[in-house]
């Protein structure tokens, strides 16, 4: 019989060796991951500080320069000192160290070479000295960066990210006039500019406190930082510039409620435009960087405008209005645009009603007020314009119907009772039932109230607005309204929007 010591030994055995081996593997194990650790440490040290990417550059270029005919440079032309180069420009608060991959940037003999070994194209160094302006000035992007990745900044937490090549002309417009730029190397900024005020997008931006207020300022529209404006919808890179582009091309994806309409503009023209835009940074820049051109520029843009009737209305008011001559369907808002030169308007309504609409606008419609849009002047020479619009052979009211029309303390009496009914029937479908608006203009609105005279509403119901949607009912011979009728109606549209009902 086998005694219980003779069994214990030979397990405590067995044991003692399975642990023995545990611990070899484990030491093997630590000695291996040591040693992988101080490898991975001597490749991160080479590659941060021997194998950099602007050390290798540096070392790419100076066999370039060798390979190149040093020409009259003289001896060692060819030589170079591999270091991290750097501009610091105090007044634009710029560090670059662009140049540390650039090296040629200024070099002659560079040109044609691939980048970043290239000299810089063009001659906008020539006057434009890379001590004194460095390269973010122009280029944007991480100027403290050495690893194109981070400079390029698309993709990682910094502000302004590497403009596009095509769009470095954006830059152009933080210090020259478009005009002494356009054939001079600005000519894509240049065009974006003169785009910005053809397609009078001062009708619904604000730039240097002139212009609408239906859309957002456009003071520093590129200097946003990528997380001011919403990203969801870019379908490139999360950048300003391709924010813009994709904007522009459709304003509705990028922006779901925008009331922009599509500009319908080519791909050289939404660049152009882009470039502009980027070009709007409202920076404080010292004085010695702004050229005469530029000085110019700013006291035209904030000084007295120099704008007749003609070009404030085309500039200000055509873009939803046209001519202003004729009402119009707008697909985009779904209503009528109403003819604010037609001529009946023109002839009954009166110098305050007109001033009142530019002024207060329509709250509640796409007509925003244009209080500090405009100077006073401005809207004076607006207004005159308006009310100067040549009336078409046949249009011309009677002075009767224009005088009461301009009679400011003319109260109309008529059975409001009366007039609901028939506004019920002949009114609602365009003005809707409790005068809000649907296809034609809210007759409840307070401004509108405020400032249309009694006489005003009788004779538009009267006579309607030629080349509008809004028919002449007075026809009592021919089955229409009689004065009794139109009475009535004045009558009601007066109570539309003050809570008040009509009595029995």
């Amino acid at each position: 019989m086998t005694s219980k010591t003779e069994h214990t030994v030979p397990v405590r055995r067995s044991v003692d060796e399975e642990v023995a081996r545990r611990d070899l593997v484990m030491r093997v194990g630590i000695v291996v991951v040591g040693a992988m650790t101080i490898v991975v440490m001597l490749l991160t040290a080479g590659r941060e500080h021997v194998y950099t990417e602007w050390r290798m550059h540096q070392v790419e270029h100076e066999k370039l320069m060798r390979s190149v005919e040093a020409g009259d440079a003289g001896p060692g032309a060819t030589d170079l000192d591999v270091h991290i180069r750097q501009i610091v420009v105090p007044e634009l608060g710029a560090t670059d160290r662009c140049t540390s991959c650039h090296a040629g940037i200024e070099d002659p003999r560079m040109s044609g070479q691939p980048q970043p070994h290239s000299s810089h194209p063009g001659k906008y160094l020539v006057q434009h000295e890379s001590a004194r302006y460095g390269c973010t000035i122009c280029h944007r992007g991480q100027g403290r960066a050495l690893v194109f990745a981070e400079v390029k900044a698309d993709d990682v937490h910094w502000p302004y990210a590497l403009l596009p090549a095509g769009m470095t002309q954006s830059s152009c417009g933080l210090c020259h006039g478009a005009e002494e730029v356009r054939e001079h190397g600005g000519e894509k900024y240049a065009a974006g500019k003169t785009l910005f005020e053809e397609r009078s997008c001062v009708a619904c931006h604000q730039l240097d406190g002139r212009g609408g207020s239906l859309g957002p300022a456009l003071d520093r529209e590129g200097a946003k930082h990528p997380q001011e404006v919403s990203m969801k919808y870019v379908s490139g890179p999360h950048t300003l510039p391709q924010w813009l582009v994709e904007h522009f091309e459709n304003p509705a994806r990028i922006v779901p409620d925008s009331k922009m309409n599509p500009p319908e503009m080519t791909g050289e023209q939404i660049e152009a435009l882009t470039i502009f835009m980027l070009s709007l940074q409202d920076r404080d820049l010292p004085s010695e960087y702004l050229t005469p051109g530029k000085y110019l520029e700013l006291h035209e843009a904030r000084g007295v405008s120099k704008m007749d009737g003609p070009e404030l209305f085309s500039t200000y008011c055509g873009v939803c209005h046209d001519t202003g001559t004729y009402g119009r369907w707008d697909d985009d808002y779904g209503k009528f645009i109403p003819a604010v030169r037609g001529p009946t308007f023109v002839q009954i309504a009166t110098q305050n009603h007109i001033t009142a609409a530019v002024l207060q606008g329509r709250p509640g419609t796409e007509m925003a007020p244009w209080a500090g849009g405009m100077t006073g002047e401005e809207v004076d020479r607006l207004v005159e314009y308006i009310l100067s619009t040549p009336l078409p052979e046949g249009a011309t009211l009677a002075p009767e119907v224009v005088s009461r029309a301009h009679q400011d303390d003319l109260l109309i009496e008529g059975d409001a009772n009366k007039g609901e009914v028939l506004f019920s029937m002949q009114c609602a479908a365009c003005h809707g039932q409790q005068g809000g608006g649907l296809l034609g203009p809210a007759l409840a609105n307070g401004v509108f109230q405020e400032n249309v005279t009694d006489g005003f509403m009788f004779a538009t119901i009267a006579y309607g607005h030629k080349d509008t949607a809004m028919p002449a009912f007075y026809a009592p011979e021919a089955g229409g309204y009689d004065i009794e009728d139109i009475n009535a109606l004045v009558a009601f549209v007066r109570l539309l929007g003050t809570g008040l009902e009509a009595q029995p």
